[in-house]
């Protein structure tokens, strides 16, 4: 445990990961450029990658070496080119005007939900045999923020970035257990959720061109 302590190197490289990781979901919540969204994303998947390559390295595990590398090809390479060409460009999606509150009041929010997850899992909470537990505030913070970005989106492509950031909350918490968390389940959800990101893509690439403008409001509306 003490490989992955808060002094040591690859400590202190998992610490930078998980802040860089937050800063750049703070990014993805205070911008309204849909290209500047998903690569903010893009960005935070690779140090998710980074994150998950210093642990595989620490504890010498060829499994997490591989998904380490899936992180970066899927979600770090993948994801981002294939949101761009069919969602954006054929989209023609530029701005984001579908939010529900200013971006200062969601940042002011999200910085409230990062306290927050800081009083509630500060590293003296978490039980002996996690490591790296200073990162499980971090995590927690990413996943409240992609959860804030979804509610205060209301445009479904926004929406799904949010939830996509909420995964890399969950994956950089499941990196904190890698002593005890098996492998296989952590890859199985991982895979399920890539499954279905690529079905969502699919899905919305095919919509007609107003849905550009549409907001998960307004399809609620069209429902009803």
């Amino acid at each position: 445990m003490e490989k992955l302590a808060a002094t040591s190197p690859a400590g202190v490289l998992l610490d930078l990961s998980g802040v860089l990781i937050l800063l750049l979901a703070f990014a993805c919540l205070g911008s309204k450029l849909f290209n500047r969204y998903v690569a903010y994303y893009g960005a935070q998947s690779v140090v998710l990658s980074f994150a998950a390559a210093v642990v595989a390295w620490t504890f010498h595990s060829i499994e997490l070496w591989i998904l380490a590398g899936l992180t970066l090809a899927v979600k770090g390479i993948g994801i981002p080119v294939t949101t761009r060409r069919l969602l954006v460009r054929r989209l023609a999606l530029s701005r984001d005007i579908a939010i529900s509150t200013g971006l200062s009041t969601s940042l002011i929010a999200g910085g409230a939900l990062t306290a927050f997850a800081y009083l509630v899992t500060r590293p003296e909470l978490i039980p002996r045999g996690v490591v790296a537990a200073a990162v499980v505030p971090l995590s927690t913070a990413v996943i409240l923020l992609g959860a804030l970005a979804m509610v205060v989106r209301r445009h479904t492509v926004a929406q799904l970035i949010g939830w996509l950031i909420v995964e890399n909350g969950v994956f950089l918490g499941a990196i904190t257990l890698v002593a005890t968390f098996p492998f296989i389940v952590e890859a199985g959800i991982f895979l399920d959720v890539v499954a279905g990101v690529l079905i969502m893509l699919v899905f919305v690439s095919g919509l007609t061109r107003q849905l550009a403008s549409a907001s998960a409001t307004e399809l609620r509306e069209l429902h009803g």
